[in-house]
């Protein structure tokens, strides 16, 4: 309804809705930092922009970032991007002990002709330089599609890249006009998939994916 995909940075001309005045606080100093909410889905239908960010508390490092749900009219969006790639993730300091896989995956996207975008936790190191990974975070990524085809040669390759590296890779296959499906339920043989958009989280026919 407003051209918006899941998993895109948008920045806000005022602060969102929240659940409770905690996350009300942790929404507007989000907000003053001029950093990026997250396009998830819409609680409603017709409802407004559902967004997620994920904070840190600097009293206490040794907690898990928060995930924060908010929401807000589409017209309060000034600015949108897509996320970053992941040659951008791979420079931040924490990737740097896993520099052979990043580069491994790198180099086979590029050979791929491949622009692999990165979300989740090592999105948010990368663009606040605040502790998001740890040990086992997977590499969430999300890479745009043509079709089913295309879907499951990158499906393939992630899969096989996979085995050489020093994380999982999470993540999602973004079809045109359709919404995202975890790249793993491509390989699977099923007839269905699981569509997640930002109106609709519905099981469709695989074959909808080549239309």
């Amino acid at each position: 309804m407003t051209g918006l995909r899941r998993h895109t940075l948008v920045w806000l001309s005022q602060v969102p809705d929240t659940e409770t005045p905690d996350d009300s606080v942790r929404a507007a100093a989000w907000h003053r930092a001029e950093r990026p909410f997250v396009v998830t889905r819409r609680r409603n239908d017709g409802a407004p922009v559902g967004l997620g960010f994920c904070t840190t508390e600097a009293a206490h490092p040794e907690l898990r970032p928060r995930r924060v749900a908010a929401w807000t009219d589409a017209d309060r969006i000034v600015r949108q991007a897509r996320p970053p790639v992941l040659a951008e993730v791979a420079r931040c300091p924490a990737a740097q002990a896993r520099a052979d896989s990043f580069d491994r995956l790198g180099a086979a996207a590029t050979n791929a002709g491949l622009d692999i975008r990165v979300y989740g936790s090592w999105m948010w190191q990368a663009l606040t330089g605040e502790r998001h990974v740890h040990e086992a975070s997977d590499l969430d990524v999300v890479i745009d599609v043509a079709g089913h085809d295309e879907a499951h040669r990158v499906a393939s390759l992630l899969a096989g890249e996979e085995r050489h590296l020093a994380f999982r890779i999470d993540g999602e296959l973004s079809f045109k006009g359709l919404g995202e499906v975890q790249w793993r339920e491509i390989l699977q043989d099923k007839d269905e998939v699981l569509l997640k958009s930002i109106d609709t989280l519905q099981l469709v026919p695989r074959n909808r994916l080549s239309r």
